[in-house]
């Protein structure tokens, strides 16, 4: 901008040496026009660029090692059209806290629209936050760039790189049906609780038929039966570090706790995933219950801040009040020696499985419940 000063600058000092040394008027009307359209180019940016509509879009997910591609959409509602806006847009990956900014130029023609797209690469697994900081609108000459305040954002998932997961089950991990909580989006096996009535479809089992209703109705009605909702088991992540830790580490934590959720969906046991939410300064906690509810859950899973703390994750938890009333808890951590933990005669057992970078891809981890 500052080159675009000097040129113009200079343009006018030349006209007006000209009509300094000459005998006609010609050079000062020169002069006195180009700072005319200056002023009104001035004025005619300012203008439009109260009628800027700015928006975001992303893919909801990506798998890692794609690229993500960020749609900027430029709507200039007014009639004035602006020659350059400056548009910087960011990615900040919320679980390993990597930022990285595109800088973008694009024209926004009166009363139409325009898009660009930028991509960022090599974006490790974590919830991705896409913003746009910073806009400035540059007028027809490049002599004034106006800072205009945008609070746009959208957001994408990279998706987590599952390790292999050798998962022993006991006793202790089979369904509980005679849990006071049943799911609300899955039938299941206990007849003890009606999940939803509808008519009868070939291939459903005849005991399934709701024979008062149907007689009722003159409709085959069946009744498909209630899934307890069983709390035995916690993946409790500790987003807690001991120290800095690198993005690797961070990524590490984030894809193991989610393979040890997709094993766990995968021998068909419901669970939940709990971590601490420095923002609401209280423990976060979702309820898995299958594959389908499994990537709503990393939505929320890999947005975990993990920072340098003194205090566990464990601590973080009785200070909030939380209740281990679970017959299981999972504990996925990077710190490298964790304390033992104790367990009483009617506590939870505790399987802590240390994380980070060093843990092999290839072999995974052995997990026995």
């Amino acid at each position: 901008m500052a080159r675009y000063r000097v040129l113009f600058g200079l343009w006018l000092a030349i006209w007006l040496v000209l009509w300094a040394l000459g005998k006609n008027a010609m050079p000062l009307c020169v002069l006195l026009g180009s700072l005319v359209a200056a002023i009104a180019e001035l004025a005619c940016t300012a203008l439009a660029a109260k009628h800027l509509r700015l928006s975001l879009s992303a893919p909801l997910s990506v798998q890692k090692g794609e690229e993500v591609s960020v749609c900027v959409q430029v709507e200039n509602t007014g009639l004035f059209s602006l020659a350059t806006l400056s548009v910087q847009v960011c990615c900040r990956n919320l679980l390993t806290d990597e930022r990285s900014c595109r800088a973008l130029r694009i024209s926004a023609p009166g009363r139409q629209r325009q898009s660009e797209v930028v991509t960022f690469a090599g974006l490790r697994c974590g919830k991705l936050e896409l913003t746009l900081p910073e806009l400035r609108v540059y007028d027809l000459f490049g002599l004034y760039g106006r800072r205009v305040a945008e609070n746009v954002r959208t957001f994408s998932l990279v998706l987590p790189e599952l390790y292999p997961v050798q998962l022993q089950t006991g006793e202790r991990t089979t369904p509980d049906f005679d849990s006071d909580e049943y799911s609300m989006r899955h039938p299941g096996d206990d007849p003890s609780e009606t999940f939803a009535l509808r008519e009868y479809v070939p291939g459903d089992r005849v005991r399934s038929i709701h024979w008062k209703l149907t007689e009722k109705t003159g409709d085959v009605i069946v009744r498909q039966l209630g899934l307890p909702v069983d709390h035995s088991i916690l993946l409790l992540l500790d987003n807690s570090a001991p120290e800095a830790c690198t993005p690797a580490d961070k990524e590490s934590l984030g894809e193991l706790t989610a393979s040890v959720s997709a094993a766990l969906c995968a021998a068909g046991l419901t669970h939940h995933i709990a971590w601490y939410d420095r923002n609401q300064d209280a423990v976060s906690s979702v309820p898995v219950e299958g594959e389908d509810t499994l990537t709503p859950a990393l939505a929320e899973l890999l947005a975990a801040r993990i920072v340098p703390d003194e205090q566990t994750v464990l601590e973080h938890f009785a200070q909030c009040g939380g209740s281990l009333d679970y017959t299981h808890v999972v504990l996925l951590t990077l710190r490298p020696e964790q304390e033992p933990i104790p367990e009483g005669e009617s506590g939870p057992l505790f399987t802590v499985v240390p994380c980070g970078a060093a843990v092999s891809r290839e072999e995974g981890v052995y997990l026995a419940l």
